[in-house]
Protein backbone atom coordinates (compact mmCIF):
# COMPACT_ATOMS: atom_id res chain seq x y z
CA UNK A 1 0.00 0.00 0.00
CA UNK A 2 1.48 3.30 -1.12
CA UNK A 3 1.41 5.83 1.69
CA UNK A 4 2.83 9.34 1.35
CA UNK A 5 2.16 11.55 4.34
CA UNK A 6 1.97 15.31 4.10
CA UNK A 7 3.91 16.08 7.25
CA UNK A 8 4.07 19.86 7.20
CA UNK A 9 1.94 20.06 10.29
CA UNK A 10 0.41 16.98 11.71
CA UNK A 11 -3.11 17.43 12.88
CA UNK A 12 -6.19 17.37 10.91
CA UNK A 13 -9.73 17.59 10.18
CA UNK A 14 -12.91 16.39 11.47
CA UNK A 15 -14.80 13.32 12.19
CA UNK A 16 -18.11 11.97 11.03
CA UNK A 17 -21.23 12.74 12.83
CA UNK A 18 -22.32 9.30 13.57
CA UNK A 19 -20.06 8.29 16.44
CA UNK A 20 -18.10 5.15 17.23
CA UNK A 21 -21.17 3.06 17.97
CA UNK A 22 -22.65 3.76 14.55
CA UNK A 23 -22.46 1.32 11.69
CA UNK A 24 -22.07 2.16 8.04
CA UNK A 25 -22.21 -0.17 5.08
CA UNK A 26 -18.72 -0.49 3.68
CA UNK A 27 -18.06 0.29 0.05
CA UNK A 28 -15.42 -2.44 0.02
CA UNK A 29 -17.40 -5.36 1.36
CA UNK A 30 -20.90 -6.48 2.11
CA UNK A 31 -20.33 -6.36 5.86
CA UNK A 32 -20.91 -3.40 8.13
CA UNK A 33 -17.83 -1.61 9.40
CA UNK A 34 -17.61 0.56 12.49
CA UNK A 35 -16.62 4.18 12.48
CA UNK A 36 -14.10 5.22 15.09
CA UNK A 37 -14.77 7.80 17.80
CA UNK A 38 -13.91 10.63 15.38
CA UNK A 39 -16.08 9.27 12.58
CA UNK A 40 -13.18 7.74 10.67
CA UNK A 41 -13.85 4.65 8.60
CA UNK A 42 -11.94 1.57 9.73
CA UNK A 43 -12.08 -0.03 6.26
CA UNK A 44 -8.83 1.74 5.28
CA UNK A 45 -6.19 2.60 7.82
CA UNK A 46 -3.27 4.99 7.94
CA UNK A 47 -0.84 5.90 10.68
CA UNK A 48 -2.14 6.48 14.20
CA UNK A 49 -0.59 9.75 15.41
CA UNK A 50 -3.06 11.07 17.99
CA UNK A 51 -3.99 14.01 15.73
CA UNK A 52 -5.66 14.41 12.38
CA UNK A 53 -3.17 14.39 9.52
CA UNK A 54 -3.05 13.74 5.77
CA UNK A 55 -1.92 10.64 3.93
CA UNK A 56 -2.01 9.43 0.36
CA UNK A 57 -3.13 5.80 0.25
CA UNK A 58 -3.34 3.88 -3.02
CA UNK A 59 -3.62 7.06 -5.04
CA UNK A 60 -6.27 8.80 -2.92
CA UNK A 61 -5.61 11.64 -0.48
CA UNK A 62 -7.26 11.22 2.90
CA UNK A 63 -7.59 12.85 6.25
CA UNK A 64 -6.55 10.30 8.87
CA UNK A 65 -8.19 10.45 12.29
CA UNK A 66 -6.16 10.46 15.51
CA UNK A 67 -7.01 6.74 15.75
CA UNK A 68 -5.47 6.07 12.34
CA UNK A 69 -8.55 5.62 10.14
CA UNK A 70 -9.50 7.39 6.92
CA UNK A 71 -11.90 10.29 7.13
CA UNK A 72 -13.67 12.35 4.47
CA UNK A 73 -15.21 15.50 5.98
CA UNK A 74 -18.59 16.68 4.76
CA UNK A 75 -19.64 19.87 6.50
CA UNK A 76 -21.84 22.95 6.55
CA UNK A 77 -19.72 26.08 6.29
CA UNK A 78 -22.23 28.02 8.40
CA UNK A 79 -23.79 25.58 10.83
CA UNK A 80 -24.29 28.44 13.31
CA UNK A 81 -24.72 32.05 12.21
CA UNK A 82 -25.65 35.31 13.86
CA UNK A 83 -28.12 35.87 11.05
CA UNK A 84 -30.13 32.90 12.29
CA UNK A 85 -31.12 35.07 15.25
CA UNK A 86 -34.81 35.21 14.32
CA UNK A 87 -35.22 31.45 13.98
CA UNK A 88 -33.09 30.69 17.03
CA UNK A 89 -34.95 33.05 19.36
CA UNK A 90 -38.38 32.12 18.01
CA UNK A 91 -37.74 28.42 18.54
CA UNK A 92 -35.46 28.41 21.60
CA UNK A 93 -35.95 31.79 23.29
CA UNK A 94 -32.84 32.89 25.15
CA UNK A 95 -31.47 29.35 25.43
CA UNK A 96 -28.50 29.48 23.06
CA UNK A 97 -27.22 26.14 24.29
CA UNK A 98 -30.46 24.47 23.23
CA UNK A 99 -30.18 26.07 19.77
CA UNK A 100 -26.57 24.94 19.34
CA UNK A 101 -27.31 21.39 20.49
CA UNK A 102 -30.36 21.20 18.24
CA UNK A 103 -28.36 22.40 15.23
CA UNK A 104 -25.61 19.89 15.92
CA UNK A 105 -28.08 17.03 16.39
CA UNK A 106 -29.79 17.87 13.11
CA UNK A 107 -26.48 18.16 11.27
CA UNK A 108 -25.38 14.76 12.50
CA UNK A 109 -28.69 13.20 11.59
CA UNK A 110 -28.19 14.52 8.05
CA UNK A 111 -24.73 12.97 7.81
CA UNK A 112 -22.60 16.10 8.26
CA UNK A 113 -19.54 15.08 10.20
CA UNK A 114 -17.60 18.18 11.28
CA UNK A 115 -17.48 21.96 11.53
CA UNK A 116 -14.80 22.55 8.92
CA UNK A 117 -15.34 26.32 9.01
CA UNK A 118 -15.38 26.52 12.78
CA UNK A 119 -18.36 27.21 15.02
CA UNK A 120 -19.07 30.42 13.09
CA UNK A 121 -16.98 32.50 10.71
CA UNK A 122 -16.63 36.20 11.65
CA UNK A 123 -18.62 37.55 8.70
CA UNK A 124 -21.54 35.29 9.67
CA UNK A 125 -21.56 36.52 13.26
CA UNK A 126 -21.38 40.30 12.93
CA UNK A 127 -23.92 40.72 15.74
CA UNK A 128 -22.00 38.39 18.07
CA UNK A 129 -25.06 36.19 18.54
CA UNK A 130 -23.11 32.93 18.26
CA UNK A 131 -21.21 32.11 21.45
CA UNK A 132 -18.08 30.55 19.93
CA UNK A 133 -16.64 29.23 23.20
CA UNK A 134 -19.95 27.62 24.15
CA UNK A 135 -20.29 26.05 20.71
CA UNK A 136 -16.76 24.64 20.77
CA UNK A 137 -17.28 23.25 24.27
CA UNK A 138 -20.40 21.44 23.01
CA UNK A 139 -18.48 20.13 19.99
CA UNK A 140 -15.85 18.70 22.34
CA UNK A 141 -18.46 17.24 24.66
CA UNK A 142 -20.25 15.61 21.72
CA UNK A 143 -17.09 14.40 19.96
CA UNK A 144 -17.73 16.59 16.91
CA UNK A 145 -14.53 17.63 15.13
CA UNK A 146 -14.13 21.31 14.34
CA UNK A 147 -11.67 23.81 12.87
CA UNK A 148 -10.24 26.75 14.80
CA UNK A 149 -10.04 30.16 13.19
CA UNK A 150 -6.96 32.35 13.22
CA UNK A 151 -8.43 35.05 11.01
CA UNK A 152 -5.96 36.90 8.78
CA UNK A 153 -8.04 39.18 6.58
CA UNK A 154 -11.52 40.52 7.05
CA UNK A 155 -14.23 39.37 4.71
CA UNK A 156 -15.62 42.32 2.69
CA UNK A 157 -18.85 42.09 4.72
CA UNK A 158 -16.93 42.91 7.91
CA UNK A 159 -15.68 46.36 6.98
CA UNK A 160 -17.53 49.27 8.54
CA UNK A 161 -18.02 52.68 6.98
CA UNK A 162 -14.77 54.63 6.90
CA UNK A 163 -12.58 51.61 7.64
CA UNK A 164 -9.59 51.09 5.35
CA UNK A 165 -7.69 47.97 4.42
CA UNK A 166 -4.58 47.18 6.47
CA UNK A 167 -0.98 47.27 5.25
CA UNK A 168 0.02 43.62 5.57
CA UNK A 169 3.71 44.52 5.27
CA UNK A 170 3.73 46.76 8.34
CA UNK A 171 5.24 45.24 11.51
CA UNK A 172 2.03 46.12 13.35
CA UNK A 173 0.09 43.76 11.09
CA UNK A 174 2.42 40.88 11.91
CA UNK A 175 1.91 41.68 15.59
CA UNK A 176 -1.86 41.51 15.04
CA UNK A 177 -1.62 38.03 13.49
CA UNK A 178 0.66 36.88 16.28
CA UNK A 179 -1.84 38.11 18.86
CA UNK A 180 -4.67 36.26 17.13
CA UNK A 181 -2.66 33.04 17.08
CA UNK A 182 -1.78 33.49 20.73
CA UNK A 183 -5.46 33.93 21.59
CA UNK A 184 -6.51 30.72 19.81
CA UNK A 185 -3.71 28.17 19.57
CA UNK A 186 -2.86 27.50 23.24
CA UNK A 187 -6.50 26.60 23.91
CA UNK A 188 -6.72 23.93 21.21
CA UNK A 189 -3.16 22.75 20.55
CA UNK A 190 -3.63 19.51 22.48
CA UNK A 191 -7.19 18.80 21.36
CA UNK A 192 -7.38 15.73 19.08
CA UNK A 193 -10.88 16.77 17.96
CA UNK A 194 -9.61 20.03 16.56
CA UNK A 195 -9.53 19.88 12.76
CA UNK A 196 -6.76 22.34 12.09
CA UNK A 197 -6.47 26.07 11.59
CA UNK A 198 -8.36 28.03 8.96
CA UNK A 199 -7.71 31.68 8.26
CA UNK A 200 -11.23 32.82 7.41
CA UNK A 201 -13.34 33.12 4.26
CA UNK A 202 -12.85 35.71 1.57
CA UNK A 203 -9.12 36.36 1.41
CA UNK A 204 -8.20 38.19 -1.81
CA UNK A 205 -11.81 38.07 -3.05
CA UNK A 206 -11.21 41.57 -4.37
CA UNK A 207 -7.52 41.24 -5.14
CA UNK A 208 -7.49 44.41 -7.25
CA UNK A 209 -8.59 46.40 -4.21
CA UNK A 210 -5.88 44.86 -2.03
CA UNK A 211 -3.15 45.51 -4.59
CA UNK A 212 -4.28 49.02 -5.49
CA UNK A 213 -4.67 49.86 -1.81
CA UNK A 214 -1.05 48.99 -1.12
CA UNK A 215 0.18 50.86 -4.19
CA UNK A 216 -1.71 53.99 -3.07
CA UNK A 217 -0.62 54.02 0.58
CA UNK A 218 1.13 57.17 1.81
CA UNK A 219 4.76 57.61 0.70
CA UNK A 220 7.13 55.61 2.88
CA UNK A 221 4.56 52.96 3.70
CA UNK A 222 5.95 49.45 3.98
CA UNK A 223 3.37 47.96 1.61
CA UNK A 224 3.80 50.57 -1.09
CA UNK A 225 7.56 50.24 -0.95
CA UNK A 226 7.39 46.43 -1.08
CA UNK A 227 5.23 46.31 -4.19
CA UNK A 228 7.16 49.00 -6.05
CA UNK A 229 10.42 47.23 -5.20
CA UNK A 230 9.00 44.03 -6.66
CA UNK A 231 8.04 45.77 -9.91
CA UNK A 232 11.46 47.41 -10.12
CA UNK A 233 13.12 44.01 -9.72
CA UNK A 234 10.91 42.48 -12.39
CA UNK A 235 11.91 45.18 -14.87
CA UNK A 236 15.50 45.36 -13.63
CA UNK A 237 15.00 49.07 -13.08
CA UNK A 238 14.24 49.68 -16.77
CA UNK A 239 11.80 52.60 -16.54
CA UNK A 240 11.58 52.98 -20.33
CA UNK A 241 10.34 49.43 -20.78
CA UNK A 242 7.96 49.81 -17.83
CA UNK A 243 6.52 53.00 -19.36
CA UNK A 244 5.93 51.18 -22.65
CA UNK A 245 3.95 48.46 -20.88
CA UNK A 246 1.90 50.74 -18.62
CA UNK A 247 1.67 53.95 -20.64
CA UNK A 248 3.31 55.87 -17.80
CA UNK A 249 6.06 58.49 -17.98
CA UNK A 250 8.15 58.01 -14.83
CA UNK A 251 11.90 58.59 -14.88
CA UNK A 252 12.42 55.70 -12.46
CA UNK A 253 10.11 52.93 -11.35
CA UNK A 254 10.93 53.88 -7.76
CA UNK A 255 9.08 57.15 -8.37
CA UNK A 256 5.92 55.21 -7.62
CA UNK A 257 7.03 55.13 -3.99
CA UNK A 258 6.61 58.88 -3.64
CA UNK A 259 4.37 60.06 -6.48
CA UNK A 260 2.41 58.75 -9.47
CA UNK A 261 0.02 56.08 -8.21
CA UNK A 262 -0.20 52.86 -10.23
CA UNK A 263 -3.62 51.16 -10.27
CA UNK A 264 -4.83 47.99 -11.96
CA UNK A 265 -8.29 47.88 -13.60
CA UNK A 266 -11.09 45.91 -11.90
CA UNK A 267 -10.94 43.23 -14.60
CA UNK A 268 -7.65 41.94 -13.18
CA UNK A 269 -9.55 40.54 -10.19
CA UNK A 270 -11.02 37.88 -12.51
CA UNK A 271 -7.93 37.44 -14.69
CA UNK A 272 -7.92 33.68 -14.09
CA UNK A 273 -11.12 33.34 -16.09
CA UNK A 274 -9.93 32.57 -19.64
CA UNK A 275 -12.51 34.89 -21.19
CA UNK A 276 -11.27 37.75 -18.99
CA UNK A 277 -7.55 37.02 -19.09
CA UNK A 278 -7.36 36.85 -22.88
CA UNK A 279 -8.27 40.54 -23.14
CA UNK A 280 -5.69 41.75 -20.61
CA UNK A 281 -2.13 42.76 -21.38
CA UNK A 282 -0.10 39.59 -20.70
CA UNK A 283 2.86 41.43 -19.22
CA UNK A 284 0.69 43.49 -16.91
CA UNK A 285 -1.17 40.34 -15.94
CA UNK A 286 2.12 38.57 -15.10
CA UNK A 287 3.12 41.55 -12.95
CA UNK A 288 -0.24 41.50 -11.21
CA UNK A 289 0.02 37.79 -10.43
CA UNK A 290 3.57 38.25 -9.16
CA UNK A 291 2.37 40.98 -6.80
CA UNK A 292 -0.53 38.85 -5.62
CA UNK A 293 1.77 35.88 -5.03
CA UNK A 294 4.14 38.09 -3.05
CA UNK A 295 1.29 39.33 -0.87
CA UNK A 296 -0.03 35.79 -0.37
CA UNK A 297 3.43 34.49 0.59
CA UNK A 298 3.89 37.35 3.03
CA UNK A 299 0.52 36.66 4.64
CA UNK A 300 0.80 32.87 4.78
CA UNK A 301 4.41 32.87 5.99
CA UNK A 302 3.67 35.18 8.92
CA UNK A 303 0.58 33.15 9.82
CA UNK A 304 2.48 29.87 9.64
CA UNK A 305 5.17 31.23 11.91
CA UNK A 306 2.58 32.59 14.36
CA UNK A 307 0.64 29.31 14.56
CA UNK A 308 3.69 27.08 14.70
CA UNK A 309 5.05 29.05 17.62
CA UNK A 310 2.27 27.44 19.65
CA UNK A 311 1.24 24.29 17.83
CA UNK A 312 3.20 21.79 15.75
CA UNK A 313 0.54 19.08 15.83
CA UNK A 314 -2.42 20.35 13.86
CA UNK A 315 -2.92 20.97 10.16
CA UNK A 316 -2.97 24.39 8.58
CA UNK A 317 -5.96 24.63 6.24
CA UNK A 318 -5.29 28.24 5.24
CA UNK A 319 -7.75 30.81 3.95
CA UNK A 320 -10.89 29.60 2.20
CA UNK A 321 -10.36 31.38 -1.11
CA UNK A 322 -12.50 31.86 -4.21
CA UNK A 323 -11.29 29.47 -6.89
CA UNK A 324 -10.63 32.38 -9.26
CA UNK A 325 -8.69 34.51 -6.76
CA UNK A 326 -5.30 32.74 -6.94
CA UNK A 327 -3.82 30.94 -9.92
CA UNK A 328 -1.79 27.74 -9.79
CA UNK A 329 1.53 29.55 -9.50
CA UNK A 330 0.30 31.51 -6.48
CA UNK A 331 -0.94 28.33 -4.81
CA UNK A 332 2.45 26.76 -5.53
CA UNK A 333 4.15 29.76 -3.92
CA UNK A 334 2.20 29.42 -0.66
CA UNK A 335 2.36 25.60 -0.57
CA UNK A 336 5.25 25.52 1.93
CA UNK A 337 3.05 27.27 4.48
CA UNK A 338 -0.15 25.16 4.30
CA UNK A 339 -1.03 21.48 4.27
CA UNK A 340 -3.54 21.64 1.44
CA UNK A 341 -5.15 24.17 -0.86
CA UNK A 342 -8.66 25.43 -0.25
CA UNK A 343 -10.48 26.76 -3.34
CA UNK A 344 -14.18 27.37 -2.80
CA UNK A 345 -16.19 26.08 -5.77
CA UNK A 346 -16.26 23.79 -8.76
CA UNK A 347 -16.03 26.14 -11.73
CA UNK A 348 -16.91 25.60 -15.38
CA UNK A 349 -13.91 27.61 -16.53
CA UNK A 350 -11.24 27.10 -13.87
CA UNK A 351 -9.99 23.59 -13.08
CA UNK A 352 -9.63 22.80 -9.39
CA UNK A 353 -7.48 19.82 -10.31
CA UNK A 354 -5.06 22.08 -12.19
CA UNK A 355 -4.70 24.25 -9.07
CA UNK A 356 -4.02 21.17 -6.94
CA UNK A 357 -1.52 19.86 -9.51
CA UNK A 358 0.33 23.18 -9.57
CA UNK A 359 0.58 23.37 -5.78
CA UNK A 360 1.52 19.71 -5.42
CA UNK A 361 -1.01 19.44 -2.59
CA UNK A 362 -4.44 17.88 -2.09
CA UNK A 363 -7.43 20.15 -1.52
CA UNK A 364 -10.58 20.75 0.40
CA UNK A 365 -13.41 22.47 -1.45
CA UNK A 366 -13.87 25.12 1.16
CA UNK A 367 -17.25 26.81 0.61
CA UNK A 368 -19.00 24.80 -2.06
CA UNK A 369 -22.28 26.02 -3.49
CA UNK A 370 -25.32 23.89 -4.27
CA UNK A 371 -27.71 26.74 -5.00
CA UNK A 372 -30.09 29.01 -3.11
CA UNK A 373 -33.82 29.58 -3.47
CA UNK A 374 -35.50 32.96 -3.89
CA UNK A 375 -39.29 32.82 -3.36
CA UNK A 376 -41.26 34.64 -6.01
CA UNK A 377 -38.17 35.00 -8.17
CA UNK A 378 -37.27 38.21 -6.34
CA UNK A 379 -34.01 39.32 -4.79
CA UNK A 380 -30.53 38.95 -6.20
CA UNK A 381 -31.15 35.45 -7.65
CA UNK A 382 -27.42 34.79 -7.17
CA UNK A 383 -27.00 31.08 -7.91
CA UNK A 384 -30.75 30.77 -7.58
CA UNK A 385 -32.56 27.52 -8.33
CA UNK A 386 -36.27 26.95 -8.74
CA UNK A 387 -36.95 24.91 -5.59
CA UNK A 388 -35.38 23.45 -2.48
CA UNK A 389 -35.70 19.98 -3.99
CA UNK A 390 -33.58 21.28 -6.89
CA UNK A 391 -30.96 22.29 -4.32
CA UNK A 392 -30.93 18.67 -3.18
CA UNK A 393 -30.37 17.31 -6.68
CA UNK A 394 -27.52 19.73 -7.30
CA UNK A 395 -26.02 18.84 -3.93
CA UNK A 396 -26.06 15.12 -4.78
CA UNK A 397 -24.40 15.69 -8.15
CA UNK A 398 -21.82 17.99 -6.59
CA UNK A 399 -20.86 15.72 -3.70
CA UNK A 400 -20.59 12.69 -5.97
CA UNK A 401 -18.07 14.61 -8.07
CA UNK A 402 -15.99 15.29 -4.96
CA UNK A 403 -16.33 11.76 -3.59
CA UNK A 404 -14.72 10.41 -6.73
CA UNK A 405 -11.89 12.95 -7.02
CA UNK A 406 -8.73 11.56 -5.37
CA UNK A 407 -7.32 15.07 -4.93
CA UNK A 408 -10.33 16.19 -2.86
CA UNK A 409 -10.00 15.33 0.81
CA UNK A 410 -13.25 16.93 1.97
CA UNK A 411 -15.88 19.56 1.30
CA UNK A 412 -17.84 22.14 3.25
CA UNK A 413 -21.03 23.65 1.83
CA UNK A 414 -22.21 27.26 1.81
CA UNK A 415 -25.49 26.62 3.60
CA UNK A 416 -27.06 27.00 7.04
CA UNK A 417 -29.20 24.83 9.26
CA UNK A 418 -31.87 27.52 9.70
CA UNK A 419 -32.81 30.29 7.27
CA UNK A 420 -31.15 33.60 8.01
CA UNK A 421 -32.39 37.11 8.54
CA UNK A 422 -30.34 40.30 8.23
CA UNK A 423 -28.58 40.91 4.93
CA UNK A 424 -29.49 37.44 3.66
CA UNK A 425 -33.20 38.01 4.18
CA UNK A 426 -32.95 41.39 2.45
CA UNK A 427 -31.66 39.51 -0.60
CA UNK A 428 -34.67 37.16 -0.31
CA UNK A 429 -32.17 34.30 -0.12
CA UNK A 430 -33.27 31.05 1.51
CA UNK A 431 -30.21 28.87 2.15
CA UNK A 432 -31.28 26.90 5.21
CA UNK A 433 -32.47 23.34 5.52
CA UNK A 434 -35.17 24.56 7.90
CA UNK A 435 -37.19 27.76 7.60
CA UNK A 436 -37.46 30.46 10.27
CA UNK A 437 -40.60 28.88 11.70
CA UNK A 438 -38.84 25.56 12.23
CA UNK A 439 -40.36 23.72 9.27
CA UNK A 440 -37.93 21.28 7.67
CA UNK A 441 -37.53 21.15 3.90
CA UNK A 442 -38.08 17.44 3.80
CA UNK A 443 -37.20 16.69 0.17
CA UNK A 444 -33.95 18.63 0.38
CA UNK A 445 -33.02 17.02 3.69
CA UNK A 446 -33.77 13.51 2.43
CA UNK A 447 -31.55 13.90 -0.65
CA UNK A 448 -28.69 15.46 1.30
CA UNK A 449 -28.89 12.81 4.02
CA UNK A 450 -28.82 9.96 1.52
CA UNK A 451 -25.70 11.09 -0.34
CA UNK A 452 -23.90 12.18 2.84
CA UNK A 453 -24.32 8.72 4.31
CA UNK A 454 -22.83 7.12 1.22
CA UNK A 455 -19.48 8.75 1.90
CA UNK A 456 -17.53 5.52 2.46
CA UNK A 457 -19.38 3.70 -0.27
CA UNK A 458 -17.86 6.02 -2.90
CA UNK A 459 -14.66 7.62 -1.58
CA UNK A 460 -12.64 4.36 -1.39
CA UNK A 461 -13.11 4.03 -5.17
CA UNK A 462 -11.75 7.24 -6.76
CA UNK A 463 -12.35 7.95 -10.42
CA UNK A 464 -10.10 8.85 -13.31
CA UNK A 465 -9.76 12.39 -14.63
CA UNK A 466 -12.12 11.45 -17.45
CA UNK A 467 -14.70 10.19 -14.94
CA UNK A 468 -14.35 13.41 -12.94
CA UNK A 469 -14.97 15.48 -16.06
CA UNK A 470 -18.06 13.39 -16.80
CA UNK A 471 -19.38 13.97 -13.29
CA UNK A 472 -18.73 17.70 -13.63
CA UNK A 473 -20.66 17.74 -16.89
CA UNK A 474 -23.61 16.04 -15.19
CA UNK A 475 -23.37 18.55 -12.33
CA UNK A 476 -23.53 21.59 -14.57
CA UNK A 477 -26.36 20.07 -16.59
CA UNK A 478 -28.30 19.78 -13.33
CA UNK A 479 -27.54 23.41 -12.50
CA UNK A 480 -28.74 24.51 -15.92
CA UNK A 481 -31.90 22.45 -15.61
CA UNK A 482 -32.99 24.18 -12.41
CA UNK A 483 -31.49 27.67 -12.54
CA UNK A 484 -33.85 30.38 -11.37
CA UNK A 485 -34.49 33.28 -13.72
CA UNK A 486 -36.71 36.32 -13.48
CA UNK A 487 -40.29 36.02 -14.70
Amino acid sequence: MDRRRFLKSGALIAAPLLGSESLLTSGCSSTKTELDQYGGWTGIQGEKTGFFHLEEIDGRNWFITPDGNVFFPVALSHLLTGESYTAATALFGDDKEAWIRDSLDKARAMGFNCALGGASSPERNLNGFVDIELAESIFREEGFPYAAGVILLKHPWEFVEGETLPDIFEPSYKELIESRAEAVCPKVKDDPLMIGYYYGFGAFNHSDEWINHHLSLPPGSAGRNALVDLLSQRYEGDAERFNEIYGSSVKAIEDFKEKDVLAYPKAFERANYPEVGKDLDPTQMADYEAILSHMAITLYAMANEAVRRWDSNHLILGSFIKEWALNGESWKAVAPYVDLISPQHVNRDISLNALSDAAGLPMIVSDEDAGFHYPGNTGTLYNGVESHDARGEIYKANLMRHYKDPQVTGVTYCACMYDQDGATLKKNNQNGYIDMQGNPREGLIAMVTQINREVYTHTPHPGTREEIRSLEKALFETWDKYKQTRN
